[in-house]
């Protein structure tokens, strides 16, 4: 599996002093039903933010509108493995067939210019985040799972392999955040230490998972009978919409 380098894989964020910080689940071009969370859980763009699992694009029918919402100052995503197959494809090491089977047909439907601006785009998306709360403590966000999680390796020491000089830590630890299904797989609640909080998507639940520190919100919005859910990260209340809508 080849994954090309990014500009970076890693990005913090200092507390909002100014309103609430929201997690939201795999959108997959589902962004009608996005707008339909905001509207319920009023987010005031001027002083919210809202951080997202990846997996922004695929399989819903508004993907196309990935750049609109990528230049919104508070809207924050990181990569997930459906942004990988893009990158990869154009790379000319991907299976573009494999992906638009998958929902990404979209993507072979625009210009070759459209497509590398949709690429470059990608390759921004930092791999992980974290983010600071009022309170002091710390809350993560991984597409898929932190690396060596299951060796008890801390938060801190996770992310930073993800920058790792040495390319076979490097892309052992990329491949285990994109498209890493283990501890869903096994239930397992071992927390992973050193960070509050740990949202993720990737895994479709029917409903929010926490496994030890470990929270699945990943709800299957591009699905007929999932939703997309927001968390609020400060008092961890979950707001949700339907398809279609309730």
């Amino acid at each position: 599996m080849h994954i090309p380098i990014q500009t970076t894989s890693f990005r913090s964020f200092a507390a909002n002093t100014k309103g609430r910080d929201f997690a939201v689940g795999d959108i997959h071009g589902h962004f009608e039903l996005l707008e339909r969370v905001l509207a319920r859980i009023h987010f005031e763009p001027t002083a919210d933010r809202l951080f997202v699992t990846g997996d922004v694009i695929d399989r819903g029918p508004r993907s196309q509108e990935l750049l609109a919402w990528l230049d919104k100052p508070w809207f924050h995503t990181i990569r997930g493995n459906h942004e990988q197959m893009v990158l990869d494809c154009m790379a000319g090491v991907g299976d573009p067939p494999r992906h638009a089977r998958n929902g990404g047909a979209w993507f072979y439907q625009r210009s070759a210019l459209e497509q590398q601006q949709i690429a470059d785009r990608l390759l921004e998306l930092p791999v992980a985040m974290q983010i600071s709360l009022p309170t002091g403590a710390n809350v993560g966000i991984i597409h898929a799972e932190s690396p060596h999680w299951e060796d008890d390796l801390c938060w801190h020491d996770a992310v930073a392999l993800l920058d790792s000089p040495d390319r076979e830590r490097k892309h052992s630890a990329l491949t285990q955040a994109l498209y890493a299904r283990r501890r869903i797989s096994t239930h397992d609640e071992q927390p992973v230490r050193g960070v509050h909080r740990l949202y993720v998507g990737h895994s479709t639940t029917p409903q929010v998972l926490r496994l030890g520190n470990v929270v699945y919100i990943d709800t299957g919005c591009s699905f007929a009978d999932g939703r997309l859910t927001a968390i609020n990260l400060f008092n961890e209340e979950a707001s949700a919409s339907h398809f279609p809508e309730e």
